[in-house]
């Protein structure tokens, strides 16, 4: 992925890389209020968005989300489901549907291929989103290549090349490459924001907030 390329006399547009995980129900708030703050500060449609893989627990075993949150935060199944349901909340308000007691825990790097491959399309975003509904609202499972193949074809990808790309692991070293540049900055959790690779904004900032980042991004030099 190389810097944001505008013809003579095109508008210039805002670069925006983001780190993010498929399975983060911050980072699908997080993507859609970037998108809300884009329309704010009238940027939305001139703007490239390049999506970065960053797992959040790589390796993770296929298992019911709401087992794997109970045993990592040493939490009952109730309280669990108090803790999804604040987030649930927040999600709804931005017209995203979550069901965490259906969704499915897994690694993520397969799905983290598939975006790579997306990206070098320009339909990493489109990907990322259909990904997040597929965890979070229809309780898909992401590491099934059946499943991301079929999610790739929905957002206007050749599925046989898809499918290609996950069964030589073709994109696996870019996503590697994703976390350790993600490392080298500084990143620490997900959602993160880095406008023109030089201001940075870390989780799922209110509108408000990511208008406040952005506008120092398109400002011109003084």
């Amino acid at each position: 992925m190389g810097d944001a390329q505008h013809r003579p006399g095109e508008e210039a547009l805002l670069d925006i890389q983001l780190w993010s995980d498929v399975v983060c129900p911050w980072c699908w708030i997080g993507e859609a209020r970037l998108r809300l703050a884009l329309q704010e500060a009238g940027l939305a449609s001139r703007t490239r968005i390049t999506m970065r893989a960053f797992q959040l627990d790589p390796g993770a075993r296929r298992e019911p989300t709401v087992e794997m949150l109970a045993r990592k935060f040493g939490r009952t199944p109730a309280q669990v489901k108090e803790m999804t349901g604040q987030v649930t909340a927040l999600g709804a308000e931005l017209g995203l549907e979550m069901h965490h007691e259906d969704a499915i825990s897994c690694d993520t790097g397969l799905a983290h291929q598939a975006i790579q491959f997306a990206r070098t399309t320009g339909h990493d975003v489109e990907l990322i989103s259909r990904l997040h509904r597929a965890h979070f609202t229809d309780g898909a499972d992401l590491s099934d290549r059946a499943v991301l193949v079929h999610a790739a074809g929905d957002v206007g990808l050749d599925e046989h090349l898809v499918e290609a790309a996950l069964d030589t692991g073709a994109y696996a070293q870019g996503v590697i490459a994703d976390r350790q540049e993600a490392e080298r900055i500084g990143v620490r959790g997900v959602p993160f924001f880095v406008f023109e690779r030089r201001f940075a904004l870390s989780g799922a900032q209110p509108v408000e907030a990511m208008v406040m980042a952005i506008e120092p991004a398109v400002a011109p030099p003084a």
